[in-house]
């Protein structure tokens, strides 16, 4: 959960990059990374990896400057959908404000991207079964590939997003639609943020 300290007048904030596997997390975050100046991110970290397990999750830490009147951090998250992450995740995505899910654009993916969602509103439950509502935005990877390959947009969201949350069509590798994307969670996130921020004054 976003953590609030009035008295320095900051606001630091969580995202969590979700999806299945090989949709390319990891990429994103390196994107990101790679075209943040430098004074506005931190370092990229893999946390928990060793000899023949995937690390844990990847982490990546933005100063985002100040938004009205708040200096905004945010630290986006990718975690892996493996099984040996579970608690990770679970621990993860119950602190996390916001959600960019990264959906593989290919059509023979379909199946595994409405697994990985149907596993992401699992993990956002509440203690009473309830989902939590928090700020969504699809991610539609892959698109450096041959567009015969891929499902549209329109499709994708019919399958995946009928709700018309925010999404985007992207090159992680080409850096296309990635930051389009996070601009809109981190939106989406400090637009929610604001009660929260207006009662600690």
């Amino acid at each position: 959960m976003a953590r609030i300290n009035p008295e320095r007048r900051e606001v630091t904030t969580s995202v969590v990059v979700y999806g299945a596997p090989k949709v390319g997390k990891t990429t994103i975050l390196h994107c990101i990374q790679d075209r943040v100046t430098p004074e506005r991110r931190g370092g990229y970290a893999p946390f928990g990896s060793d000899s023949g397990v995937a690390a844990l999750l990847d982490w990546l830490p933005l100063d985002l400057g100040v938004i009205a009147g708040w200096r905004a951090r945010v630290d986006l998250y990718a975690i892996p959908d493996q099984r040996h992450a579970d608690a990770t995740r679970r621990l993860i995505l119950a602190d996390t404000d916001g959600v960019l899910f990264a959906a593989d654009a290919q059509a023979g993916r379909l199946a595994e991207n409405v697994a990985a969602l149907g596993s992401l509103r699992a993990n956002l439950d509440d203690h009473d079964g309830r989902p939590r509502e928090l700020p969504l935005v699809f991610l539609y990877t892959k698109h450096d590939l041959p567009a015969e390959l891929l499902l549209t947009r329109a499709a994708l969201n019919q399958e995946l997003n009928p709700r018309g949350h925010p999404d985007f069509a992207c090159s992680a590798l080409r850096g296309e639609g990635v930051l389009e994307a996070l601009h809109a969670v981190i939106t989406a996130v400090m637009r929610q943020l604001g009660p929260a921020r207006e009662q600690a004054r």
